[in-house]
């Protein structure tokens, strides 16, 4: 099974913040099920840059040397749309960040860990966990 964590997963694994969040991504990165969105990197550089400091730099870079880092592929821009429209047809829409990463794990078959459920529970066949619990 892979795993891609969303950003406020990410950030809260590198804030510390939940030891249920850090136990299970430390075990899913020893069995190598975890992977890192470019998205997801795009968006913690945005935080590091804007006023993460010296120590989410070094936690950044040392999550970017662990983890295999999944391009945006074009294929995944297609699930992006295709998604993007069943959404908003149903005025369910999600952010646009949201939306990407979904079609990216479509893509990947992957589970989306994040704490935010009912966004990502909208897309249709999307697998969705939350760890902090």
């Amino acid at each position: 099974m892979l795993y891609l964590p969303d950003t406020n997963a990410i950030s809260a694994y590198m804030r510390g913040s939940s030891p249920a969040l850090t136990g299970r991504m430390q075990a899913a990165f020893v069995r190598e099920e975890l992977r890192l969105s470019v998205l997801v990197l795009a968006e913690r550089e945005f935080g590091v840059l804007k006023g993460g400091g010296t120590a989410q730099r070094r936690k950044l870079q040392a999550l970017e040397e662990l983890l295999t880092v999944e391009p945006f592929t074009r294929e995944d821009a297609r699930r992006y749309a295709t998604i993007r429209l069943q959404l908003e047809t149903r005025g369910q829409g999600i952010g646009p960040f949201d939306t990407l990463i979904a079609a990216q794990a479509l893509r990947l078959k992957a589970t989306i860990v994040t704490r935010n459920v009912r966004e990502f529970s909208r897309v249709a066949g999307l697998a969705v966990e939350n760890w902090e619990q």
